[in-house]
């Protein structure tokens, strides 16, 4: 009783930045993109931040918004789908005013272990998937509780067509999310917010659970992210973490065939065959080039496919031709994206909120729905509270003032 006491009284010194640490894990599921778990928390966290609206860049969207679509209707062919394009755009405006707004409620009793719990489940969930997988069980979420339940690469329906059919299936784990990437954004969240808020052993503890989980779901973008985020965090005592990091970097690669879903992926991202990071860092930089020259004020995200498939630049496939959301802004926007990207970037308000945002961003093509901005308005917030009281002369949160973290 003693004990569960005092693990509600921990939550409830801080209950919403707590609870949506807890959501995390689901927060991709829902009905439909508007009946939702990420919808809820964007709800929660707008109505509990104080946004101040950024008049130059919010005119600034509103024209970029509006010269794309004109460009598009006078020019191109395509009819973009308006309604998510006045979605997309309204999200990024909102994006802009929760980074510059504060929170109204009191963060200065965040307890980092929380986030540090959360990847702990996070890890062992993928390991067991991975462990499942080879005796031919199936840990996957059933495909009706995400958002984009009739998606054919969510893991449940790969199995689901494997056991249909007949045929043996490899699947990369991914916990409870709808792909390894994914694993790999919320694991850069968590442990981001866990470097600012956590101490000594346990931010070390929770590196490494992040890196796990991202080696056995084997998603590099998700190695990487966690490695840059921790070397720039412990940059003051960078010899060290330069070998901590290396000597982890080495340890996961060896990992890498014992839960191996895909024998030669390593080999077909090193040769640059591999389709994700294609679609993720190759194609992406291939395609930018040519939609500035040619289409100044950007295309439509909604009729990005068509337009790359008519000028013969993709294959024809169902998915998006780019899955890099960084790089979005200049696609929908053209050179407009230019001041926008860096004015977004200048919002987050010290480097390394920055290079988080970037990363995050990078995670998918998608850095402007819900369950997006949700995170990196989150992890900012607490990641500003925690740099707020952080010694100038160490790497560390400090703990006199932040009630919640856990010394190690």
């Amino acid at each position: 009783m003693t004990l569960m006491r005092r693990i509600t009284d921990e939550f409830r010194a801080c209950p919403l930045a707590h609870g949506m640490i807890l959501a995390i894990p689901a927060i991709q599921y829902g009905l439909n993109y508007f009946a939702s778990l990420a919808a809820l928390l964007f709800l929660l966290i707008a109505w509990n931040t104080r946004m101040r609206i950024q008049p130059l860049q919010t005119v600034l969207v509103v024209l970029a918004f509006s010269l794309s679509l004109l460009w598009t209707t006078i020019y191109l062919p395509e009819a973009p789908n308006l309604l998510r394009e006045i979605r997309l755009a309204a999200g990024l405006l909102m994006l802009f005013w929760l980074l510059a707004g504060t929170p109204r409620y009191d963060l200065s009793r965040f307890n980092g272990m929380w986030p540090l719990l959360v990847l702990a489940g996070l890890a062992l969930f993928a390991i067991a998937q991975a462990l499942a997988e080879k005796k031919g069980i199936a840990l996957y979420m059933p495909k009706a509780l995400f958002i984009n339940s009739d998606d054919i690469s969510l893991a449940s329906s790969w199995v689901e067509h494997a056991k249909e059919h007949g045929y043996d299936w490899v699947i990369r784990p991914s916990a409870g999310f709808s792909e390894p990437s994914y694993l790999g954004g919320a694991s850069l969240v968590l442990n981001f917010i866990c470097l600012h808020t956590l101490k000594g052993r346990k931010q070390w503890l929770a590196t490494g659970l992040a890196l796990v989980a991202c080696a056995v779901a084997q998603t590099f973008y998700g190695l990487i992210g966690n490695l840059i985020i921790t070397a720039v965090f412990h940059h003051r005592r960078f010899d060290k973490v330069a070998m901590v990091s290396l000597g982890m970097l080495a340890l996961l690669l060896l990992a890498l065939p014992i839960f191996a879903a895909e024998p030669g992926r390593l080999e077909n991202i090193l040769s640059g065959n591999d389709v994700s990071t294609g679609l993720r860092i190759t194609q992406p930089f291939e395609l930018i080039g040519y939609l500035l020259a040619h289409e100044p004020f950007g295309v439509p995200l909604t009729v990005a496919p068509d337009y790359f498939m008519q000028h013969g630049l993709i294959e024809p496939f169902e998915d998006g031709p780019f899955h890099n959301g960084s790089l979005n802004l200049f696609f929908a926007y053209g050179w407009l994206g230019f001041p926008l990207f860096v004015m977004l970037l200048r919002a987050c308000g010290s480097g390394i909120c920055a290079l988080f945002l970037l990363l995050l961003m990078t995670q998918n093509g998608a850095p402007l729905d819900f369950d997006k901005i949700v995170m990196c308005t989150l992890a900012i917030q607490i990641v500003r509270q925690a740099r707020s009281t952080m010694p100038a002369s160490t790497g560390f949160a400090a703990q006199s003032s932040y009630a919640g973290v856990i010394e190690s």
